[in-house]
Order: C-alpha cells, then structure tokens, then sequence
C-alpha cells in the first residue's frame, strides 16, 4: 500500500503581492483618483499596466492588439464613463508656461505615461519624500 501525498491546506489570512502587483494595484487607485472614480475597475487596472511599459501585462495587451500604448491608454480612457463619481478626488489646475509643457509633455512620454499622470506622480512623490518639520 503507497501513500498518497496530501497537498498542505491553503494558507488562511493576508495573502502578500509581490512587489509588481503592489505597484500596479497603486497606480490603479492613481488613476481612478485622476478620473475622479470612487472603484477601481478592469479599466483602471489596464491603465496602470499601460503606465509601465516594461511590464509583462504592458507587453502582452500591446502585443495582442499591436497598438502602441499611447493609442491604447486613449482608448481607454475614451471608453470610461465621461461622469466621474463623486469621490475624494480634488482637482487642481495648474498652468504652464509653453515651455514647461513642452519639457513636461516630453518627459512623460519618455517615461511612457500621459502628461496628468506623469505631473500627478511627481508631485506625490515629491510630498511623500517631504520632510516635516
């Protein structure tokens, strides 16, 4: 008589992310603040992929629909409900000289995401790395 090897229990409780999935899951609550939406959804969470191009997801979604990620991540957002949902989100506008939208404009596409992102990340890294006084 063998005996059979029983597979351990799943494990109960907090189950971790790795480190990528952290990442994702808190661009995706980014842009559903950006969007002025109170959920993340399917759409919030493929534009997080899309923010990083040198995601597995980013690869695989611009590979399947061999669109580059600029047309998808519009595409996108065109497909969003147009009314956001009342929620913590604050608006700020800013302006900006021609000049330092085009630099800004230029920086973000470099680093591949759309222009509020880009600002909306660098300013909360820039309060996050802010030291009280």
């Amino acid at each position: 008589m063998s005996a059979h090897r029983r597979d351990p229990p799943p494990a109960a409780g907090h189950i971790p992310f790795t480190p990528k999935t952290k990442k994702i899951l808190e661009a995706s609550l980014r842009q559903t603040a950006l969007l002025g939406h109170e959920e993340i959804g399917t759409d919030h969470l493929l534009l997080a992929l899309l923010d990083d191009p040198a995601s597995t997801g980013a690869h695989i979604l611009t590979d399947l629909a061999s669109l580059p990620i600029s047309e998808m991540r519009e595409h996108l957002r065109r497909e969003l409900p147009q009314q956001p949902t009342p929620g913590p989100a604050h608006r700020i506008p800013i302006r900006l000289s021609n000049d330092e939208y085009t630099r800004a404009h230029a920086a973000a596409h470099t680093a591949g995401q759309n222009l509020e992102t880009w600002i909306h990340d660098h300013i909360t890294d820039a309060l996050n790395t802010e030291q009280p006084e």
